[in-house]
């Protein structure tokens, strides 16, 4: 009867999708798996009989991504009427091995009723699909969720954020982060020395391989595995090499981390080797910029693809990935670096701009100054690097030196002059640069980005450039600097002229009508400031340490920051009451300051005030209804406090006389 083929036929279909299981040790040896297995559960929602859930696990390459979904499918499995395994699905589907998931879970044979193959197609099933990166292969392979019965699970692993997010239907995505430090060390005990703790003369060299690691699992089980039972000598000659990663025991994770890289449009690929070679730790608004990415998508392809992460908006990536970007620049060209496409090894640029090995293969160069000597540049040391569109020359900002040794002599000599540099050039950044001037037939016309902080540049350009997509100009430190009108940057948004030697601001800066950023601190020369200037972008202003700046600045408009700490300004006038947009004033430590205008309350949108080391001010007028914040310290000659707005929230009187 019917009874008993469906009975027949339901038992003939599970014993069909046992064999698709997958029959391996769930935890692999990974420490840490079931900590994992607790965080995905709630994603999972188990107590949930009556709906069909979709749950992605989504991390970069190597994370144990497959290692968890496998656990997950050996411990829930049996609580489903019916489960599914399919693991490689993009190499399947690129080799065309793939199966139709719908295929597997209908019951063949013409003669079976139609309503027979509804009761199988409803049960309630447990599906892995390991490594998707197509939308189309989830299409294909799930179908329409209604086939599946009330209770069902659909597990997705990828690399790709995108995949799951497009796909229809309602599901949860679990991110799989790195291992922690100390899970990471066991997990690498566990295959270099067969247990889960190491001997004490190979603890150091045991931490240093899963410092390198940075929590990928699958880092310290390759290099455990190839150390295992190895001499010392072998452990330290591999640590040695850890940078360049060129041991064949780990070639197997670039071929596994690369398959997402070569999934990539060659524009996206681009940007992911200058990040691996320039911009790791950068700001992502500068590097888009930088890259021209501002209105596509390429840094977000990265992001959900688990290349790149993002920290405190800075472009994080992980150090195999970084790695492994490096060396896919290498072998464009192993034993010619000025055939490659980027160079970032101090000796290997050192060697191609000494000898003029350069070509127009170069896309970008980035020098660590503190790593090289001295070096003597030919005039012409860039003409055959047409399509160059990275240059930076730099000191590191954390080496730790005194504002005179920065001030030293550059490291990168032009006994020659430079003639030449190109025209594709959107970041040019050369710290100690050690001319007057750039070179008279430069053309900025793609250039977006200029620092050249502690050089002995006295002017750009001789004579008018169009630099119509010049937006940051950075020339701290640059005492020799002395003309900065340009007309031919009207789109610049960040200025900064921080200690350098101007007595007064020229009215030209009102060329600059899009200005974001604007800095002169430490200007000690700097005296005045051009009067009934307005800005018509939001901008923040910074006068700090300017200790000669007795008068304040008669500006107006959309300032949202102004910084005037250290300043010699000796009051705060009436006309302050037209920056109804400022947000923050610092005022710290203007030890001439007197008397603030009663028409300060005017300030509806001042949140921030810092008054911290006004030793001469004796009184405050109203405050802004909108303040928040009001520091007071150390204001040792104010007798009274006015009425404090209702909505403050922080108010510092640490030594004051009242």
């Amino acid at each position: 009867n019917d009874a008993q083929l469906v009975n027949k036929i339901v038992e003939d279909v599970l014993k069909n999708l046992e064999k698709a299981t997958v029959a391996t040790d769930s935890s692999n040896g990974l420490v840490g798996l079931n900590s994992r297995i607790e965080q995905i559960k709630p994603f999972l929602c188990m107590d949930l009989s009556d709906t069909v859930q979709i749950v992605g696990i989504w991390g970069m390459g190597g994370i144990g991504k497959t290692t968890l979904a496998t656990a997950i499918f050996n411990q829930f499995s049996s609580e489903f009427e019916g489960r599914c395994f399919l693991s490689d699905i993009r190499k399947n589907s690129e080799t065309g091995g793939g199966k139709i998931l719908s295929e597997k879970l209908e019951v063949a044979g013409a003669n079976i009723p139609h309503f027979t193959k509804e009761r199988v197609r409803r049960m309630k099933v447990l599906i892995v699909l390991d490594d998707v990166n197509e939308v189309g292969q989830l299409e294909g392979l799930i179908g329409e969720l209604d086939q599946f019965g009330p209770g069902s699970r659909i597990v997705v692993t990828t690399r790709d954020k995108r995949v799951l997010e497009k796909f229809r239907g309602e599901k949860k995505i679990y991110r799989v982060n790195g291992l922690e430090f100390e899970e990471a060390f066991e997990h690498f005990c566990n295959f270099a020395f067969e247990e889960n703790h190491c001997p004490e003369d190979l603890n150091w060299h045991s931490q240093r391989v899963v410092e390198y690691a940075d929590g990928n699992p699958l880092v310290p089980k390759v290099l455990g595995s190839s150390l295992c039972l190895k001499r010392k000598s072998h452990w330290e000659n591999l640590l040695h090499d850890l940078n360049r990663i060129c041991e064949s025991d780990i070639h197997d994770i670039y071929k596994k981390l690369k398959i997402t890289f070569d999934e990539l449009t060659p524009r996206v690929q681009s940007i992911f080797l200058d990040i691996a070679c320039f911009f790791e730790g950068e700001d992502k608004d500068f590097v888009a910029r930088i890259l021209d990415d501002s209105e596509s998508d390429g840094l977000d392809v990265l992001i959900d693809k688990s290349l790149i992460s993002i920290s405190g908006n800075c472009l994080q990536m992980h150090d195999l990935l970084q790695e492994m970007g490096q060396q896919i620049v290498r072998q464009e060209s192993e034993k010619e670096p000025g055939k490659r496409s980027r160079l970032c090894d101090p000796k290997e640029i050192r060697r191609v701009l000494k000898h003029n090995k350069g070509t127009d293969a170069i896309e970008g160069i980035s020098l660590d100054l503190s790593k090289i000597k001295g070096i003597n540049l030919d005039s012409g040391a860039f003409t055959n690097m047409s399509n160059l569109r990275l240059l930076k020359f730099y000191v590191p900002k954390l080496l730790g030196m005194s504002i005179e040794e920065q001030l030293s002599d550059s490291k990168v000599l032009l006994p020659d002059g430079l003639d030449y540099l190109p025209k594709n050039l959107r970041y040019l950044h050369w710290d100690k640069y050690p001319l007057r001037t750039l070179p008279s037939n430069f053309k900025p016309e793609n250039l977006v980005e200029l620092n050249l902080h502690f050089s002995k540049v006295e002017q750009l350009w001789e004579g008018k450039k169009e630099a119509f997509k010049l937006k940051s100009i950075n020339l701290s430190h640059c005492r020799h600097f002395i003309d900065m009108s340009y007309p031919s940057a009207p789109n610049l948004e960040t200025y900064l002229l921080d200690y350098t030697n101007f007595a007064c601001v020229p009215s030209s800066i009102q060329n600059f009508k899009y200005l974001s950023a604007l800095s002169f601190e430490g200007c000690k020369s700097l005296r005045s400031f051009p009067s009934n200037f307005r800005f018509v972008c939001p901008v923040t202003i910074n006068f700090s340490s300017c200790v000669n700046l007795i008068e304040f600045p008669q500006i107006s408009g959309k300032i949202t920051r102004l910084y005037l700490g250290q300043s010699a300004i000796e009051e705060v006038p009436s006309s302050i009451e037209c920056l109804t947009d400022l947000e923050v004033l610092d005022l710290r430590d203007c030890k001439r300051l007197k008397r603030i205008s009663t028409r300060f309350c005017k300030l509806r949108s001042l949140v921030d005030l810092f008054l911290h080391g006004c030793l001469n001010l004796q009184s405050l007028p109203a405050l802004p209804l909108c303040l928040k914040s009001l520091d007071l310290r150390d204001c040792k000659m104010l007798q009274s406090l006015p009425e404090l707005p209702s909505c403050l929230e922080a108010l510092d009187l640490t030594s004051c006389n009242m």
